[in-house]
């Protein structure tokens, strides 16, 4: 069971990859594009530039859920040292179990606020015929992505990457490259 669980979630992590570096290469083509379309003719594409908006969105909002694939996180450490060895590893099931919480509760607010924008039929206001709504989707996506997978490392510590997002483990890496040891 756990294989498949880590094919699914490796899966999910290289489709959330794929889309959110698309999003990205696809922002910086119309970006490209309207700057030098400002340059050539002294008039840009007003929705290459509500486009990359989007496409930012998208991207930075996916990257959040790549980011807890990776086991990088904001959480507060300093407690961290306060607690005794021994019961960190509940204490790690209890956290992943608190962002699976918080994560569930942005998925129900999210979609929410999808419902009642699309019942509001609002329109984006550059790119004619879209629905705001359907911008929106990406968020209680990423949510739902993160939850799952808070919940997974919360019920199986085998899966659980180490804590990249530590700053006392970005300090040393970051020690290592400017001293060289």
């Amino acid at each position: 069971m756990i294989e498949i669980t880590k094919k699914i979630i490796n899966s999910i992590t290289i489709v959330e990859k794929v889309v959110g570096g698309s999003a990205f290469a696809i922002l910086t083509v119309f970006m490209a594009m309207d700057v030098f379309a400002r340059e050539a003719t002294g008039e840009g594409y007003d929705w290459a530039q509500k486009g990359s908006i989007i496409l930012m969105i998208w991207g930075g909002i996916i990257g959040a859920a790549l980011t807890t694939a990776k086991g990088g996180h904001l959480r507060p450490e300093i407690a961290d040292k306060l607690w005794p060895e021994k019961i960190k590893p509940f204490l790690k099931v209890v956290e992943h179990l608190i962002v699976t919480a918080f994560c569930l509760f942005m998925f129900y607010l999210s979609l929410e606020h999808i419902v009642e924008n699309k019942a509001m039929g609002d329109i984006h206001p550059v790119i004619p015929d879209l629905p705001l709504w359907t911008i929106k989707l990406v968020f209680p996506y990423v949510f739902v992505s993160m939850a799952v997978r808070h919940f997974i490392f919360a019920i199986s510590p085998d899966m659980r990457p180490d804590d990249y997002g530590e700053i006392s483990h970005v300090l040393e890496e970051f020690e290592k490259e400017e001293v060289g040891y």
